[in-house]
Order: C-alpha cells, then sequence, then structure tokens
C-alpha cells in the first residue's frame, strides 16, 4: 500500500523556510510590556490564480489577535494578479514561494514542512478567519489536551452575504468511518506533532484530502474537540456540481481503503449523490424559507445564518 508522505519526505522546503524564515509577531510583550512567550502557531495558505480573493485570506490572518503567528504562503505558479497580492505583505510573511506543485495536497505538504509553529492551521485563498479565531484555538488546545481542535463555518453567496451556517460536530468520531463529517477545515488548528505522527496528505487525493488525513488520525488515536467559539467563513461561488461528485467518490474511495466494506460504502456513495442533487434542485426551485426549512431536516449541522455577538 502506498503511505502519505512524511514531513521528512518534504525537507528541503523546510531548509529553504529555515534559511529565509524572518521570525513574525515571534516574540511579544504583554499588555504591561512584560515579555510573554504564549504558543506559536503556523498558518498556511495554499493558492493558485486567487487574485481576486486572497488579499481578504491574508488580511484576515495578518489582523488576528494571537500574538505569535507566523504566516506561510505556497503558490502553485499563478499566472494572474496573485504573486502582486503576496509581495505586497512579503515582509508580514515567515515564508513564501511560487513554483508548480502537484495539486493541493502537495501545495499544503510544503507548506506544512515549512511551519516552525507548535500549532499548524491552513486556509484557502477563498477563506477568511474570524479576528479571534486563532487565540480561541489555541485556548481549546490548551484547555482540552485534543490533538486538533475545530468550529463552525460560515457559508456566504457570491454577492457576499452570509447565508448559512454549518456547525462542527462534536461526536464526529461516530461517523467518521463512512463520511466526512462536520470538521470544518478553515477552522481546524492542529499540533504539529499529529502530522510527526501520522504524515502529510495523500497526493492520491484533489478534493477529499483533508477527509482522509482526519481518517487517518482518528484510527491513529487523534482526539478532536469542537468550539463554537471558533469561526471562520467561505463562499459558496466556484464549487461545481463536478467537483461535489469528485470528493464525493474520493470520500468513498478513502472509507473502504481504511476498512469500510465496499458493499456499505457503495449504496452510501449513491445516497449521498442523489441527496445532493435532490437539494441543489430544491435550492433552485423552492423559495428561500422553505429550503432552509428542508435543509434542516435532512443535516442537523446546518443552521440559516443569524449572527452572533461579536460576529
Amino acid at each position: 500500500m502506498i503511505e502519505p508522505p512524511s514531513l521528512e519526505a518534504y525537507h528541503k522546503w523546510r531548509q529553504a523556510a529555515d534559511r529565509g524564515r524572518a521570525r513574525v509577531r515571534n516574540e511579544v510583550e504583554d499588555q504591561h510590556g512584560a515579555p510573554t512567550r504564549k504558543p506559536s502557531v503556523s498558518i498556511v495558505t495554499a493558492v493558485r490564480n486567487a487574485a481576486g480573493s486572497l488579499e481578504r485570506a491574508m488580511q484576515s490572518v495578518l489582523a488576528q489577535s494571537h500574538p505569535r503567528i507566523e504566516y506561510i504562503v505556497i503558490d502553485g505558479g499563478s499566472a494572474d494578479g496573485t504573486l502582486d497580492v503576496v509581495r505586497r505583505h512579503a515582509d508580514r510573511l515567515a515564508f513564501w514561494i511560487s513554483e508548480p506543485d502537484r495539486g493541493i495536497s502537495d501545495a499544503f505538504n510544503k507548506g506544512v514542512a515549512a511551519a516552525g509553529g507548535e500549532f499548524i492551521g491552513l486556509l484557502n485563498a477563498d477563506d477568511w478567519m474570524e479576528p479571534d479565531q486563532i487565540e480561541r484555538a489555541v485556548a481549546a488546545l490548551e484547555r482540552t489536551g485534543a490533538d486538533f481542535v475545530f468550529g463552525d463555518l460560515v457559508y456566504h453567496d457570491p454577492a457576499g452575504r452570509a447565508v448559512h451556517r454549518v456547525v462542527g460536530d462534536p461526536r464526529y468520531a461516530k461517523v467518521i468511518g463512512s463520511r466526512m463529517p462536520e470538521v470544518n477545515h478553515p477552522t481546524l488548528l492542529a499540533r504539529r506533532a499529529m502530522y510527526e505522527r501520522i504524515g502529510l496528505f495523500d497526493l492520491r487525493y484533489r478534493a477529499a484530502m483533508d477527509y482522509d488525513w482526519l481518517l487517518r488520525a482518528h484510527l491513529a488515536g487523534g482526539c478532536g474537540a469542537h468550539d463554537p467559539g471558533i469561526v471562520a467563513h467561505m463562499t459558496l461561488a466556484g464549487v461545481s456540481d463536478r467537483a461535489y461528485g469528485s470528493a464525493l467518490a474520493e470520500v468513498r474511495a478513502i472509507a473502504i481503503r481504511h476498512g469500510q466494506p465496499a458493499i456499505k460504502a457503495w449504496p452510501l456513495y449513491g445516497y449521498r449523490v442523489a441527496k445532493g442533487a435532490a437539494q441543489r434542485a430544491l435550492r433552485c426551485l423552492a423559495p428561500e424559507p422553505l429550503y432552509a426549512v428542508a435543509r434542516r431536516l435532512v443535516n442537523r449541522s446546518y443552521r440559516p445564518y443569524r449572527p452572533r455577538a461579536g460576529e
């Protein structure tokens, strides 16, 4: 069986980061001017041709309230204005590169290998963070002792309007063997030790690599904790039916690879494909209030968006 790559397999990106790393926001003082050393966090953004959204993602990381953050950007050889955005903030980045890659799993792996933080988070160019997301996630990791923590994800339509919230599932372990649970990836912060223990993202997967990593973590005894105070944002634009179908197919293959019987995995896959098609049809045909009610009935993690205090 082909194994996912280890951190050692990507050692050259760690060496490059160590040579050029600018320790950004690493040595800090508290509000009284006394030295303090909170846990260090590395945030990695993998990007390719996302000039229209990258600025928002980067600003959301650079504005975080947690004081010890190093920010790493891995560009896959963008041909639009993406690199102009990166260069504008280069003096605040710990490390960045632009080179062709073998897909988003490869880009994530380069970023994780380059990371020097005790905790590591991943943020795509179309996503963005609440200003206190990292501070809350670090506090949750320290409070719970979990291997990773995650929160809730707010989805926005192409016009920027918040439309619904997907609540993270604290009981994810009960279903992760057969499907991707609501462990919202843009909210996830993991201990570096977890990557050292189970390896990086599997290059075979281009849509469900996060599910594969989470399932491997679970099977290795890793424990995750949900904190509803951790909130990130994602845009619905650009998620095609084809990409959705590819993700479901990869989830099926991953579940089978890690022990789910094919006789169970294939019917579940067919059900999810049909469910997704019905959901998209209902969204096109039904009034928004009716759609929200129907969606809530079939997915307990779905909530119509209502802002919470501080959002």
